[in-house]
């Protein structure tokens, strides 16, 4: 039986492929910015004017509305999403509300086990506006929790808990939420199912987010700064592709994240995490490097020569984002910190960024790669437990892939960190040799075989139907092979140097409480072991998803 693995986040900081990339040619730059604006994500409803589909520039367009068009704009409007993943039911008794023109009548009556309801809140920028809304949950003797607005110092909606507690959040306790103008505030309660047949505690077993602990109960990479790069990348770098994750590996690893896509590469003699693409020519018109608001990127066009349909991309462009020394030694901290928790390290598209020229088939030679591994030799608390030769790592349960505790007590693990080795080497194409570390933690990617195609679209609505379209495909029952969410948007490559694939990634972010929890689309038989996302932070909001799935759709798996 594959072990139905539960959900781990994948906060990719490494998206897209090394491949090559070929782009129309504009002959204006009003075509250009013509085209960009005519492609968009095409997510209206999850995004504002600051968004890639309507500010391709990255410029803030809401700058030159009118004073009056502003205030319409700005009314602090969003929506509650509140996910109710426990087999116990919520139920209003009442609540009230001052100067809001939405908030009474769109809470429902109640909030069955599993469902998620999306409230729409509306309020009129008064500092004085306010609002409450209580619910109770009877099965726990009538506990209450109450939803509350406050105009001051605000727009902020937080959840007060009254009589009701959970993890992390105390009875008397209050917990803001992150506010999203024009969009969805995630609030999520989590429990297995089995909580309503057991003498259950909530301050010790409720789980609510945000307030997750930092461990115990759980895919993102280590691109989270740059550190170097070809100049048009080090010119702006938060416009590009390669800078995709907002905090270093040890900082996801504490806000949720378990699975790391990390691809190495060699810059200035140092290993550091790194993403690159081959262009293979992309024309663009003279005159972008006047285009107002790209600073220093405009000084790096305007010295590739001036004149009508200028090569601007050629080659292998791409940034460095943290050293792979500086990942060991966070790793290092949280699992000896941590007892308990599985860590998965997959190493691919490795590249020698001081060597690899114009080839676009570069990769690092098997020399390197050994390099690399020695290095990582160094990462404490390798699963160098697991020696048996090509193992099936699927069909381990948790507590096979846990080692026992330094403690003895053999009611206790340790943590693991699966190095997973997913490449081919420059020497002859061949997949990486890992002989030579064998029984030291390091493995192939066929040992730890999950279905993994991301959509490769900028169109928000066509990732959506082509991840969950994959999901019925291939996650039909729970003991099938592991499926991993592709939860990201691919940037167009001619939008690379004036456009954010962190926007482009927090656009997707919103939408994948509403669009994941609803309408059927997950049940005990099919739903994601891993998560992929782009820009994950520290919020908890994609955490808390997870951890929904986790407790409430796998809490009953036996082989955990």
């Amino acid at each position: 039986m594959l072990l139905p693995l539960k959900p781990l986040i994948a906060a990719l900081a490494l998206t897209g492929t090394a491949v090559v990339q070929a782009a129309p040619l504009f002959d204006s730059v009003t075509a250009f910015l013509t085209h960009l604006t005519t492609n968009p994500p095409n997510a209206a409803q999850h995004l504002d004017l600051k968004t890639p589909s309507s500010d391709p520039t990255g410029l803030n367009t809401i700058s030159t509305l009118s004073s009056s068009a502003q205030s319409v704009l700005q009314k602090n409007q969003a929506y509650l999403l509140l996910i109710n993943a426990t087999p116990f039911t919520l139920r209003r008794t009442g609540g009230h509300s001052y100067q809001m023109p939405a908030w009474d009548n769109s809470f429902p009556d109640l909030v069955q086990p599993g469902e998620s309801v999306r409230v729409y809140i509306e309020a009129k920028t008064h500092k004085d506006d306010a609002a409450e809304m209580r619910y109770v949950v009877d099965e726990l003797g009538g506990r209450e929790v109450e939803f509350q607005y406050r105009g001051r110092d605000g727009p902020v909606l937080q959840v007060a808990w009254k009589s009701l507690a959970a993890v992390n959040n105390p009875v008397g306790s209050v917990r803001k939420l992150v506010w999203h103008q024009g969009n969805n505030v995630p609030f999520v309660l989590a429990a297995a199912p089995s909580a309503e047949n057991t003498n259950f505690d909530p301050a010790k077993e409720l789980m609510a987010s945000p307030g997750l602990p930092t461990a115990g109960w759980m895919k993102q990479g280590g691109m989270s700064l740059l550190t170097g790069g070809t100049p048009l990348v080090k010119a702006r770098p938060e416009s590009v592709q390669c800078h995709a994750s907002q905090m270093t590996v040890g900082k996801q690893l504490e806000a949720g994240a378990r699975w790391f896509d990390v691809r190495p590469v060699i810059a200035g003699g140092k290993w550091a995490t790194g993403h690159y693409t081959f262009f293979n020519g992309i024309k663009l018109p003279g005159g972008l490097d006047k285009i107002p608001g790209l600073g220093d990127l405009a000084k790096e066009i305007g010295k590739l020569g001036g004149g009508d349909k200028e090569m601007v991309l050629e080659g292998w462009q791409g940034g460095n984002g943290q050293y792979i020394a500086d990942i060991v030694r966070e790793v290092n901290e949280f699992t000896e910190q941590n007892p308990g928790e599985l860590v998965v390290i997959n190493l691919s598209h490795g590249l020698n960024t001081d060597t690899f020229s114009r080839d676009p088939n570069a990769h690092l030679s098997q020399q390197e790669w050994e390099k690399l591994m020695t290095q990582l030799l160094a990462v404490k608390n390798r699963a160098t437990h697991i020696t048996q030769p090509n193992i099936d790592l699927t069909y381990l349960s948790l507590s096979d892939l846990l080692p026992p505790s330094d403690n003895g007590d053999a009611s206790r693990r340790g943590s693991a960190v699966l190095l997973v080795v997913d490449d081919i080497t420059s020497d002859n194409n061949q997949r990486v040799d890992l002989s030579k570390f064998a029984n030291q933690g390091f493995f192939f990617r066929g040992q730890l075989a999950i279905f993994d195609s991301y959509a490769d679209t900028n169109n928000l609505n066509d990732m959506i139907s082509d991840q969950f379209a994959k999901m019925q495909t291939h996650r039909t029952k729970a003991d099938d092979a592991m499926f991993l969410l592709s939860w990201t948007l691919t940037q167009p490559p001619e939008t690379t140097i004036i456009g954010s694939i962190v926007k482009y990634a927090q656009d997707a972010n919103m939408a994948l409480g509403e669009k994941l929890w609803a309408q059927g689309r997950m049940t005990r038989q099919t739903y994601p072991n891993v998560v992929s996302v782009d820009a994950f932070d520290g919020d908890g909001e994609v955490a808390g998803l997870v951890a929904a799935i986790n407790w409430w759709l796998t809490g009953e798996c036996p082989a955990l």
